[in-house]
Protein backbone atom coordinates (compact mmCIF):
# COMPACT_ATOMS: atom_id res chain seq x y z
CA UNK A 1 0.00 0.00 0.00
CA UNK A 2 1.84 3.58 -0.66
CA UNK A 3 0.17 6.43 1.24
CA UNK A 4 0.30 9.65 -0.25
CA UNK A 5 3.68 11.48 1.14
CA UNK A 6 1.93 14.85 2.42
CA UNK A 7 -0.74 12.80 4.11
CA UNK A 8 1.78 9.87 5.44
CA UNK A 9 0.52 9.25 8.98
CA UNK A 10 3.75 6.98 9.49
CA UNK A 11 6.35 8.89 8.02
CA UNK A 12 9.52 9.81 9.60
CA UNK A 13 8.86 13.62 8.37
CA UNK A 14 5.74 13.79 10.87
CA UNK A 15 8.25 13.55 13.68
CA UNK A 16 8.42 17.26 12.59
CA UNK A 17 5.11 17.71 14.28
CA UNK A 18 6.68 17.79 17.62
CA UNK A 19 9.78 20.12 16.81
CA UNK A 20 8.27 22.00 14.46
CA UNK A 21 8.79 26.11 14.76
CA UNK A 22 5.95 27.81 16.27
CA UNK A 23 2.98 29.53 14.87
CA UNK A 24 3.35 33.11 14.34
CA UNK A 25 -0.12 34.07 14.74
CA UNK A 26 -0.41 31.56 17.59
CA UNK A 27 2.41 33.30 19.58
CA UNK A 28 0.76 36.62 18.94
CA UNK A 29 -2.34 35.45 20.30
CA UNK A 30 -0.38 33.74 23.01
CA UNK A 31 0.99 37.48 24.26
CA UNK A 32 -3.08 38.20 24.04
CA UNK A 33 -3.93 35.31 26.28
CA UNK A 34 -1.20 35.40 28.33
CA UNK A 35 -2.31 39.51 29.08
CA UNK A 36 -5.55 38.75 29.65
CA UNK A 37 -4.85 36.11 32.00
CA UNK A 38 -3.09 38.23 34.48
CA UNK A 39 -6.10 41.10 34.79
CA UNK A 40 -7.58 40.87 38.51
CA UNK A 41 -10.20 37.88 39.27
CA UNK A 42 -12.35 38.36 41.87
CA UNK A 43 -10.18 37.32 44.45
CA UNK A 44 -6.53 37.70 45.01
CA UNK A 45 -5.12 34.05 43.37
CA UNK A 46 -2.29 32.20 45.17
CA UNK A 47 1.11 31.76 43.21
CA UNK A 48 0.36 28.32 41.87
CA UNK A 49 -3.34 30.06 40.51
CA UNK A 50 -1.56 32.69 39.11
CA UNK A 51 1.09 30.65 36.94
CA UNK A 52 -1.36 27.94 35.90
CA UNK A 53 -3.63 31.02 34.70
CA UNK A 54 -1.16 32.45 32.74
CA UNK A 55 -0.02 29.39 31.41
CA UNK A 56 -3.83 28.27 30.84
CA UNK A 57 -4.33 31.78 28.63
CA UNK A 58 -1.09 31.65 26.79
CA UNK A 59 -2.10 27.97 25.50
CA UNK A 60 -5.52 29.04 24.62
CA UNK A 61 -4.16 32.24 22.84
CA UNK A 62 -1.77 29.79 21.30
CA UNK A 63 -4.51 27.46 19.96
CA UNK A 64 -6.65 30.20 18.64
CA UNK A 65 -3.42 32.29 16.68
CA UNK A 66 -2.55 28.74 15.32
CA UNK A 67 -5.64 28.13 13.77
CA UNK A 68 -6.31 31.63 12.36
CA UNK A 69 -3.01 31.26 11.27
CA UNK A 70 -3.74 28.03 9.10
CA UNK A 71 -7.05 29.79 7.33
CA UNK A 72 -4.59 32.90 7.00
CA UNK A 73 -2.15 30.55 4.91
CA UNK A 74 -5.11 29.65 2.43
CA UNK A 75 -5.08 32.85 1.15
CA UNK A 76 -3.04 34.20 -1.58
CA UNK A 77 -2.42 37.33 0.22
CA UNK A 78 -1.05 35.67 3.10
CA UNK A 79 1.71 33.89 1.12
CA UNK A 80 3.38 37.27 0.05
CA UNK A 81 3.69 38.36 3.09
CA UNK A 82 7.62 38.68 3.61
CA UNK A 83 9.78 35.99 6.05
CA UNK A 84 10.30 38.82 8.59
CA UNK A 85 6.94 39.21 9.55
CA UNK A 86 6.90 35.83 11.42
CA UNK A 87 9.49 37.00 13.48
CA UNK A 88 8.35 40.45 13.99
CA UNK A 89 5.35 40.54 14.54
CA UNK A 90 5.20 37.83 17.70
CA UNK A 91 7.80 40.06 18.83
CA UNK A 92 5.85 43.64 18.30
CA UNK A 93 3.02 41.34 20.52
CA UNK A 94 4.60 39.99 23.04
CA UNK A 95 6.69 43.59 23.83
CA UNK A 96 3.53 45.31 25.34
CA UNK A 97 2.52 42.12 27.52
CA UNK A 98 6.24 42.26 28.94
CA UNK A 99 5.37 45.55 29.94
CA UNK A 100 2.25 45.18 31.35
CA UNK A 101 3.20 41.71 33.90
CA UNK A 102 5.01 43.79 36.22
CA UNK A 103 1.52 46.31 36.01
CA UNK A 104 -0.51 43.10 36.77
CA UNK A 105 1.71 42.10 39.27
CA UNK A 106 1.18 45.60 41.49
CA UNK A 107 -2.79 44.98 40.91
CA UNK A 108 -2.45 42.06 42.59
CA UNK A 109 -0.83 43.48 45.25
CA UNK A 110 -3.23 46.06 45.55
CA UNK A 111 -5.57 43.79 45.63
CA UNK A 112 -4.60 41.47 48.16
CA UNK A 113 -4.10 44.73 50.69
CA UNK A 114 -7.89 45.96 50.09
CA UNK A 115 -9.35 42.24 50.53
CA UNK A 116 -6.59 41.08 53.62
CA UNK A 117 -5.41 38.42 51.62
CA UNK A 118 -1.68 38.37 51.72
CA UNK A 119 0.18 35.74 49.49
CA UNK A 120 3.26 35.71 47.94
CA UNK A 121 3.68 37.12 44.21
CA UNK A 122 6.38 36.16 41.65
CA UNK A 123 8.80 38.71 39.97
CA UNK A 124 8.37 39.73 36.65
CA UNK A 125 11.09 37.35 35.07
CA UNK A 126 9.99 34.42 37.40
CA UNK A 127 6.62 34.98 36.21
CA UNK A 128 7.44 34.47 32.63
CA UNK A 129 10.39 31.83 32.98
CA UNK A 130 7.46 29.92 34.67
CA UNK A 131 4.70 30.50 32.08
CA UNK A 132 7.24 30.05 29.36
CA UNK A 133 8.49 26.75 30.49
CA UNK A 134 5.48 25.17 31.35
CA UNK A 135 3.23 26.39 28.47
CA UNK A 136 6.26 25.19 25.93
CA UNK A 137 6.40 21.48 27.83
CA UNK A 138 2.36 21.82 27.47
CA UNK A 139 2.61 22.26 23.97
CA UNK A 140 5.10 19.70 23.83
CA UNK A 141 3.00 17.03 24.83
CA UNK A 142 0.45 18.10 22.89
CA UNK A 143 2.38 17.47 19.82
CA UNK A 144 3.82 13.94 20.92
CA UNK A 145 0.19 13.37 21.78
CA UNK A 146 -0.57 13.65 17.97
CA UNK A 147 2.54 12.07 16.72
CA UNK A 148 1.54 9.18 18.49
CA UNK A 149 -2.28 9.29 17.00
CA UNK A 150 -0.25 9.28 13.58
CA UNK A 151 1.22 6.30 13.92
CA UNK A 152 -0.80 4.39 15.91
CA UNK A 153 -3.21 5.12 12.87
CA UNK A 154 -0.72 4.42 10.43
CA UNK A 155 -0.32 0.99 11.87
CA UNK A 156 -3.54 0.45 11.72
CA UNK A 157 -4.05 1.27 7.72
CA UNK A 158 -1.10 -1.48 7.00
CA UNK A 159 -3.49 -4.09 8.78
CA UNK A 160 -4.71 -6.42 5.77
CA UNK A 161 -8.29 -5.62 5.30
CA UNK A 162 -7.82 -1.76 5.42
CA UNK A 163 -4.95 -1.86 3.28
CA UNK A 164 -6.37 -3.50 0.63
CA UNK A 165 -8.80 -1.28 0.66
CA UNK A 166 -6.77 1.83 0.26
CA UNK A 167 -4.47 0.04 -2.17
CA UNK A 168 -7.98 -0.70 -4.27
CA UNK A 169 -9.34 3.16 -4.62
CA UNK A 170 -5.98 5.14 -4.04
CA UNK A 171 -8.38 8.58 -4.60
CA UNK A 172 -9.84 7.32 -1.17
CA UNK A 173 -6.28 7.18 0.40
CA UNK A 174 -6.26 10.47 2.08
CA UNK A 175 -10.04 9.79 3.79
CA UNK A 176 -9.38 7.27 5.10
CA UNK A 177 -5.71 8.41 6.53
CA UNK A 178 -8.53 11.16 8.23
CA UNK A 179 -11.32 8.80 9.24
CA UNK A 180 -8.67 6.36 11.17
CA UNK A 181 -6.87 9.04 12.32
CA UNK A 182 -10.18 10.86 14.06
CA UNK A 183 -11.06 7.19 15.35
CA UNK A 184 -7.73 6.68 17.14
CA UNK A 185 -8.11 10.49 18.40
CA UNK A 186 -11.87 9.55 19.61
CA UNK A 187 -10.85 6.33 21.30
CA UNK A 188 -8.03 8.04 23.44
CA UNK A 189 -10.52 10.70 24.06
CA UNK A 190 -13.14 8.24 25.56
CA UNK A 191 -10.28 6.90 27.27
CA UNK A 192 -9.06 9.67 28.99
CA UNK A 193 -12.66 10.59 29.67
CA UNK A 194 -12.61 6.98 31.70
CA UNK A 195 -9.79 7.77 33.80
CA UNK A 196 -11.46 11.15 34.83
CA UNK A 197 -14.10 9.45 35.58
CA UNK A 198 -12.54 6.80 37.58
CA UNK A 199 -10.51 9.77 39.37
CA UNK A 200 -13.45 11.16 40.99
CA UNK A 201 -15.05 7.80 41.85
CA UNK A 202 -11.65 7.15 44.22
CA UNK A 203 -12.08 10.62 45.08
CA UNK A 204 -15.76 10.32 45.92
CA UNK A 205 -15.25 7.31 48.30
CA UNK A 206 -12.21 8.79 49.62
CA UNK A 207 -14.46 11.31 51.16
CA UNK A 208 -17.42 8.88 52.26
CA UNK A 209 -14.75 6.03 53.89
CA UNK A 210 -14.31 10.10 56.45
CA UNK A 211 -17.86 10.44 56.40
CA UNK A 212 -18.03 6.68 57.77
CA UNK A 213 -15.68 6.93 60.20
CA UNK A 214 -17.21 6.76 63.40
CA UNK A 215 -14.02 6.94 65.70
CA UNK A 216 -15.30 10.13 67.43
CA UNK A 217 -17.71 8.91 70.92
CA UNK A 218 -21.34 9.70 71.79
CA UNK A 219 -21.61 12.48 73.45
CA UNK A 220 -23.05 11.50 77.41
CA UNK A 221 -26.63 13.31 77.10
CA UNK A 222 -27.77 13.65 73.57
CA UNK A 223 -31.73 14.26 74.76
CA UNK A 224 -34.20 13.64 72.29
CA UNK A 225 -31.69 14.50 69.04
CA UNK A 226 -30.90 12.12 66.69
CA UNK A 227 -28.23 9.64 67.69
CA UNK A 228 -29.58 9.18 71.49
CA UNK A 229 -31.10 5.88 72.76
CA UNK A 230 -34.87 6.53 71.94
CA UNK A 231 -33.86 7.46 68.23
CA UNK A 232 -34.36 5.89 65.15
CA UNK A 233 -31.74 7.45 63.27
CA UNK A 234 -28.19 5.20 64.81
CA UNK A 235 -25.08 7.82 66.06
CA UNK A 236 -22.85 5.19 64.42
CA UNK A 237 -24.47 5.74 60.76
CA UNK A 238 -25.04 9.60 60.80
CA UNK A 239 -22.28 10.49 59.36
CA UNK A 240 -19.40 12.94 60.41
CA UNK A 241 -20.89 15.69 60.00
CA UNK A 242 -24.17 14.54 61.56
CA UNK A 243 -22.57 13.53 64.80
CA UNK A 244 -20.40 17.08 65.45
CA UNK A 245 -24.39 18.80 64.76
CA UNK A 246 -26.39 16.31 66.96
CA UNK A 247 -23.64 16.68 69.86
CA UNK A 248 -23.75 20.55 70.25
CA UNK A 249 -26.94 21.80 71.26
CA UNK A 250 -26.94 24.87 72.43
CA UNK A 251 -27.31 24.91 76.13
CA UNK A 252 -30.03 26.94 77.44
CA UNK A 253 -28.15 28.68 79.60
CA UNK A 254 -25.74 30.20 76.89
CA UNK A 255 -28.94 31.27 74.77
CA UNK A 256 -30.36 33.60 77.93
CA UNK A 257 -26.79 34.81 78.24
CA UNK A 258 -27.79 36.67 74.96
CA UNK A 259 -31.78 36.63 75.53
CA UNK A 260 -31.82 37.51 78.97
CA UNK A 261 -34.56 35.36 78.46
CA UNK A 262 -35.02 32.09 80.36
CA UNK A 263 -34.68 30.03 77.16
CA UNK A 264 -35.71 26.23 76.26
CA UNK A 265 -33.67 23.23 75.16
CA UNK A 266 -33.36 23.04 71.27
CA UNK A 267 -33.67 19.86 69.33
CA UNK A 268 -31.59 18.52 66.54
CA UNK A 269 -32.35 16.12 64.26
CA UNK A 270 -30.33 14.44 61.17
CA UNK A 271 -30.12 12.48 59.05
CA UNK A 272 -26.82 10.60 57.22
CA UNK A 273 -26.91 9.43 54.18
CA UNK A 274 -25.71 6.32 55.20
CA UNK A 275 -29.26 6.22 56.69
CA UNK A 276 -31.40 5.48 53.25
CA UNK A 277 -30.40 4.39 50.05
CA UNK A 278 -32.52 6.96 48.64
CA UNK A 279 -34.02 10.41 48.97
CA UNK A 280 -37.05 9.41 49.93
CA UNK A 281 -35.81 6.65 52.20
CA UNK A 282 -33.75 9.62 53.86
CA UNK A 283 -36.74 12.04 53.82
CA UNK A 284 -39.22 9.55 55.56
CA UNK A 285 -36.40 9.03 58.51
CA UNK A 286 -36.36 12.67 58.53
CA UNK A 287 -40.24 12.77 59.29
CA UNK A 288 -40.12 10.03 61.41
CA UNK A 289 -37.58 11.46 63.76
CA UNK A 290 -39.97 14.50 63.63
CA UNK A 291 -42.76 12.72 64.94
CA UNK A 292 -40.91 10.53 67.24
CA UNK A 293 -39.22 13.78 68.78
CA UNK A 294 -41.79 15.80 69.28
CA UNK A 295 -40.77 18.67 67.15
CA UNK A 296 -44.24 19.19 66.17
CA UNK A 297 -44.78 20.58 69.55
CA UNK A 298 -42.00 23.05 69.14
CA UNK A 299 -42.90 27.18 68.56
CA UNK A 300 -40.41 26.92 65.65
CA UNK A 301 -39.73 24.05 63.32
CA UNK A 302 -36.17 25.08 60.92
CA UNK A 303 -35.28 23.11 57.62
CA UNK A 304 -31.60 23.27 57.40
CA UNK A 305 -30.49 22.60 53.93
CA UNK A 306 -26.67 21.01 54.30
CA UNK A 307 -23.79 21.51 52.21
CA UNK A 308 -22.00 18.99 49.69
CA UNK A 309 -20.42 17.11 52.71
CA UNK A 310 -23.55 17.39 55.09
CA UNK A 311 -22.12 20.29 56.92
CA UNK A 312 -24.18 22.58 58.96
CA UNK A 313 -22.46 26.36 59.95
CA UNK A 314 -22.25 26.14 63.31
CA UNK A 315 -22.80 30.06 63.14
CA UNK A 316 -25.98 29.27 61.53
CA UNK A 317 -27.67 26.52 64.12
CA UNK A 318 -26.15 28.48 66.76
CA UNK A 319 -27.76 31.73 65.89
CA UNK A 320 -31.04 29.85 64.58
CA UNK A 321 -31.16 28.54 68.46
CA UNK A 322 -30.68 32.20 69.76
CA UNK A 323 -32.94 33.81 67.99
CA UNK A 324 -35.98 31.63 68.88
CA UNK A 325 -34.49 31.30 72.50
CA UNK A 326 -34.22 27.92 72.38
CA UNK A 327 -37.82 27.10 71.25
CA UNK A 328 -36.59 25.37 68.03
CA UNK A 329 -36.94 22.30 66.38
CA UNK A 330 -34.09 21.90 63.08
CA UNK A 331 -33.90 18.99 61.00
CA UNK A 332 -31.75 18.33 58.27
CA UNK A 333 -30.89 15.54 55.87
CA UNK A 334 -27.42 14.70 54.25
CA UNK A 335 -27.09 13.66 50.38
CA UNK A 336 -23.63 13.10 49.65
CA UNK A 337 -19.98 13.51 51.80
CA UNK A 338 -17.50 15.31 49.15
CA UNK A 339 -17.18 18.92 49.36
CA UNK A 340 -19.57 21.29 47.14
CA UNK A 341 -17.84 21.98 44.48
CA UNK A 342 -17.24 18.77 43.59
CA UNK A 343 -20.56 18.04 44.23
CA UNK A 344 -21.44 20.84 41.81
CA UNK A 345 -19.43 20.12 38.87
CA UNK A 346 -20.55 16.18 39.36
CA UNK A 347 -23.73 15.78 40.62
CA UNK A 348 -25.73 18.88 40.97
CA UNK A 349 -28.93 16.93 40.91
CA UNK A 350 -28.66 15.25 44.05
CA UNK A 351 -28.71 18.13 45.95
CA UNK A 352 -31.58 19.46 44.46
CA UNK A 353 -33.82 16.13 44.41
CA UNK A 354 -33.00 15.47 48.00
CA UNK A 355 -34.20 18.72 49.30
CA UNK A 356 -36.71 19.21 47.25
CA UNK A 357 -38.06 15.86 48.18
CA UNK A 358 -37.58 16.74 52.08
CA UNK A 359 -38.83 20.28 51.94
CA UNK A 360 -41.88 19.57 50.02
CA UNK A 361 -42.61 16.24 52.32
CA UNK A 362 -41.93 18.16 55.52
CA UNK A 363 -44.39 20.74 54.23
CA UNK A 364 -47.33 18.54 53.47
CA UNK A 365 -46.97 16.79 57.01
CA UNK A 366 -47.21 20.46 58.84
CA UNK A 367 -50.27 21.19 56.64
CA UNK A 368 -52.08 17.93 57.67
CA UNK A 369 -51.61 19.29 61.74
CA UNK A 370 -54.10 21.32 63.00
CA UNK A 371 -53.75 24.80 62.10
CA UNK A 372 -53.27 26.57 65.94
CA UNK A 373 -50.86 23.83 66.48
CA UNK A 374 -48.49 24.12 64.14
CA UNK A 375 -44.78 25.09 64.22
CA UNK A 376 -43.26 28.58 62.28
CA UNK A 377 -41.77 27.08 59.72
CA UNK A 378 -38.08 28.68 58.93
CA UNK A 379 -35.31 27.31 55.61
CA UNK A 380 -31.89 27.86 55.88
CA UNK A 381 -29.66 27.21 53.08
CA UNK A 382 -26.21 28.26 52.85
CA UNK A 383 -23.88 27.53 49.53
CA UNK A 384 -24.98 24.41 47.57
CA UNK A 385 -27.55 24.36 50.45
CA UNK A 386 -28.79 27.56 49.11
CA UNK A 387 -28.89 26.14 45.43
CA UNK A 388 -30.32 22.60 46.81
CA UNK A 389 -33.16 24.25 48.36
CA UNK A 390 -34.69 26.92 45.61
CA UNK A 391 -35.25 23.64 43.60
CA UNK A 392 -38.21 22.97 46.05
CA UNK A 393 -40.14 25.52 43.78
CA UNK A 394 -40.54 25.18 40.07
CA UNK A 395 -39.77 28.11 37.91
CA UNK A 396 -41.72 31.23 37.82
CA UNK A 397 -42.50 31.27 41.56
CA UNK A 398 -42.51 34.44 43.16
CA UNK A 399 -41.64 35.54 46.89
CA UNK A 400 -44.95 35.54 47.67
CA UNK A 401 -45.40 31.84 46.53
CA UNK A 402 -42.16 30.39 48.46
CA UNK A 403 -43.16 32.31 51.79
CA UNK A 404 -47.02 31.39 51.67
CA UNK A 405 -46.49 28.66 54.29
CA UNK A 406 -42.44 29.14 55.07
CA UNK A 407 -42.45 32.51 56.52
CA UNK A 408 -38.77 32.56 56.97
CA UNK A 409 -35.78 31.87 54.51
CA UNK A 410 -31.85 32.59 54.52
CA UNK A 411 -30.57 31.94 51.69
CA UNK A 412 -26.47 32.94 52.28
CA UNK A 413 -24.14 32.49 49.00
CA UNK A 414 -26.49 31.03 46.46
CA UNK A 415 -24.55 29.58 43.47
CA UNK A 416 -25.07 31.58 40.49
CA UNK A 417 -27.46 28.91 38.74
CA UNK A 418 -29.88 28.43 41.63
CA UNK A 419 -33.17 28.25 40.57
CA UNK A 420 -34.74 31.07 42.29
CA UNK A 421 -31.74 33.49 42.44
CA UNK A 422 -30.92 33.34 38.69
CA UNK A 423 -34.15 34.50 37.76
CA UNK A 424 -35.03 36.74 40.51
CA UNK A 425 -32.03 38.37 39.87
CA UNK A 426 -32.58 38.40 35.54
CA UNK A 427 -36.25 39.69 36.12
CA UNK A 428 -35.33 42.38 39.02
CA UNK A 429 -37.38 45.53 39.25
CA UNK A 430 -34.37 47.89 39.64
CA UNK A 431 -30.85 47.85 40.75
CA UNK A 432 -27.16 45.99 40.19
CA UNK A 433 -27.12 42.44 39.32
CA UNK A 434 -25.18 42.16 42.49
CA UNK A 435 -27.75 43.53 44.00
CA UNK A 436 -31.40 43.51 42.97
CA UNK A 437 -34.89 44.85 44.23
CA UNK A 438 -36.50 41.83 43.58
CA UNK A 439 -40.05 42.79 43.23
CA UNK A 440 -41.35 45.24 45.64
CA UNK A 441 -38.62 44.60 47.91
CA UNK A 442 -41.42 43.81 50.69
CA UNK A 443 -40.52 40.15 50.85
CA UNK A 444 -37.06 39.39 49.52
CA UNK A 445 -34.00 41.44 50.37
CA UNK A 446 -30.18 41.28 49.21
CA UNK A 447 -28.07 42.21 51.66
CA UNK A 448 -24.06 42.47 50.43
CA UNK A 449 -22.45 42.92 53.56
CA UNK A 450 -22.78 42.81 57.54
CA UNK A 451 -23.43 46.15 57.88
CA UNK A 452 -26.02 46.28 55.94
CA UNK A 453 -27.71 43.16 57.92
CA UNK A 454 -27.38 45.31 61.02
CA UNK A 455 -28.75 48.37 59.82
CA UNK A 456 -32.17 46.80 58.58
CA UNK A 457 -35.10 46.95 59.87
CA UNK A 458 -36.98 43.81 59.77
CA UNK A 459 -40.38 43.36 57.41
CA UNK A 460 -43.60 43.65 59.00
CA UNK A 461 -44.35 39.72 57.42
CA UNK A 462 -43.29 36.74 55.90
CA UNK A 463 -39.45 37.79 54.74
CA UNK A 464 -36.95 35.82 52.26
CA UNK A 465 -32.94 37.01 53.08
CA UNK A 466 -30.41 36.75 50.41
CA UNK A 467 -26.44 37.80 51.53
CA UNK A 468 -24.58 37.53 48.86
CA UNK A 469 -20.53 38.78 48.49
CA UNK A 470 -19.88 40.75 45.44
CA UNK A 471 -16.69 38.97 44.92
CA UNK A 472 -18.26 35.52 45.62
CA UNK A 473 -17.17 33.71 42.84
CA UNK A 474 -19.66 30.90 43.66
CA UNK A 475 -22.75 33.54 43.11
CA UNK A 476 -21.39 34.95 40.11
CA UNK A 477 -19.43 32.08 38.20
CA UNK A 478 -21.16 30.27 36.12
CA UNK A 479 -21.35 28.38 31.75
CA UNK A 480 -22.16 31.58 30.55
CA UNK A 481 -18.95 33.45 31.24
CA UNK A 482 -17.57 31.33 28.61
CA UNK A 483 -18.99 33.36 25.70
CA UNK A 484 -20.68 36.20 27.15
CA UNK A 485 -20.14 39.40 29.37
CA UNK A 486 -22.30 39.04 32.44
CA UNK A 487 -24.49 42.48 33.58
CA UNK A 488 -22.92 41.61 37.53
CA UNK A 489 -19.50 43.64 35.14
CA UNK A 490 -22.09 46.98 34.34
CA UNK A 491 -21.36 48.11 37.29
CA UNK A 492 -18.49 46.42 39.35
CA UNK A 493 -20.23 45.87 43.11
CA UNK A 494 -18.23 46.85 46.09
CA UNK A 495 -15.39 44.80 47.27
CA UNK A 496 -14.14 43.89 43.48
CA UNK A 497 -11.55 45.36 41.68
CA UNK A 498 -11.95 48.08 39.52
CA UNK A 499 -9.52 46.45 37.06
CA UNK A 500 -11.54 43.16 36.36
CA UNK A 501 -12.51 43.06 32.98
CA UNK A 502 -14.35 40.65 30.78
CA UNK A 503 -12.37 38.43 28.37
CA UNK A 504 -14.11 35.15 26.64
CA UNK A 505 -12.83 32.16 28.35
CA UNK A 506 -10.36 33.69 30.29
CA UNK A 507 -13.06 35.19 32.92
CA UNK A 508 -14.45 31.32 32.98
CA UNK A 509 -11.16 29.91 34.10
CA UNK A 510 -10.44 32.87 36.25
CA UNK A 511 -13.73 32.87 38.05
CA UNK A 512 -13.41 28.89 37.99
CA UNK A 513 -10.32 28.74 39.67
CA UNK A 514 -11.74 31.82 42.02
CA UNK A 515 -13.62 28.58 43.57
CA UNK A 516 -11.01 26.39 44.77
CA UNK A 517 -8.17 28.79 45.41
CA UNK A 518 -9.21 28.70 49.78
CA UNK A 519 -11.26 30.97 51.90
CA UNK A 520 -10.74 35.00 52.48
CA UNK A 521 -11.32 36.42 55.67
CA UNK A 522 -15.04 37.38 56.98
CA UNK A 523 -17.12 39.85 54.15
CA UNK A 524 -14.78 38.44 51.42
CA UNK A 525 -15.49 35.96 48.59
CA UNK A 526 -17.62 32.74 50.34
CA UNK A 527 -16.74 33.71 53.77
CA UNK A 528 -20.24 34.65 55.41
CA UNK A 529 -19.30 34.15 59.10
CA UNK A 530 -19.85 38.05 59.85
CA UNK A 531 -23.30 38.12 57.75
CA UNK A 532 -25.06 34.67 58.98
CA UNK A 533 -26.01 35.98 62.58
CA UNK A 534 -27.53 39.51 61.68
CA UNK A 535 -29.26 37.81 58.80
CA UNK A 536 -31.10 35.10 60.94
CA UNK A 537 -31.81 37.76 63.61
CA UNK A 538 -33.60 40.13 60.71
CA UNK A 539 -35.02 37.56 58.81
CA UNK A 540 -37.05 35.53 62.01
CA UNK A 541 -37.22 38.92 64.09
CA UNK A 542 -39.40 37.85 67.22
CA UNK A 543 -41.22 40.61 68.53
CA UNK A 544 -39.18 41.16 71.79
CA UNK A 545 -35.72 40.80 69.77
CA UNK A 546 -34.11 44.15 69.75
CA UNK A 547 -31.28 45.16 67.89
CA UNK A 548 -28.40 45.40 71.06
CA UNK A 549 -28.72 41.72 70.43
CA UNK A 550 -27.80 41.63 67.26
CA UNK A 551 -25.03 43.24 68.46
CA UNK A 552 -24.15 40.82 71.05
CA UNK A 553 -25.17 37.72 68.98
CA UNK A 554 -22.81 39.17 66.28
CA UNK A 555 -19.55 39.32 69.10
CA UNK A 556 -20.77 35.70 70.96
CA UNK A 557 -20.88 33.48 67.75
CA UNK A 558 -16.86 32.98 67.23
CA UNK A 559 -16.80 31.78 70.89
CA UNK A 560 -19.73 29.65 70.20
CA UNK A 561 -17.98 27.65 67.25
CA UNK A 562 -17.42 23.90 67.94
CA UNK A 563 -15.37 21.65 65.56
CA UNK A 564 -16.55 20.51 62.72
CA UNK A 565 -15.19 18.28 59.68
Amino acid sequence: MTLPNDQAAGDPGSERIVWRALSPTGAVFASLGFAAALTPSMLPRPLTFLVLLTVLGSLIGYAVGATTGWLLRKTPWARQLPRWVAVGLPVLAWLPSLVFTPIAIGWQAEQQSALSMPSTLPSTVVLLLLTTILACLLLLLGRSMRLATNRIAAALLRVGPIARRVDQAPDRAHLAIRLTRLGVALVAVLIAFGLLQGGFALLVNSYDQVNADTSDQSPADLGSNSGSDSSLAAWQTLGREGRYFVGNTMPPVEISEITGRPAGTPLRLYVGMQQGATAQARTDLALAELDRSGAWERDYLAIIAVTGTGWVDPDAINSLEIVTNGELASVAVQYSAVPSWIGFVIDPATTQEQNANTIQAILAAWRARPADSRPTLILFGESLGSFGSQAAWPIGSTPTTVTQEIQHVIWIGPPSQSRLWKQWQADRASGPAWQPRIGDGQIARVFIDDTELVDAAPLDGPAITFAAHPNDPVVYWSPDLLLSKPDWMDPLGPGVDPHLAYYPIITFLSLGMDLISGGGPPEVGHNYSGDIGPAVALTIAPSWWTPAMTGQLQQALPGLRYVTG
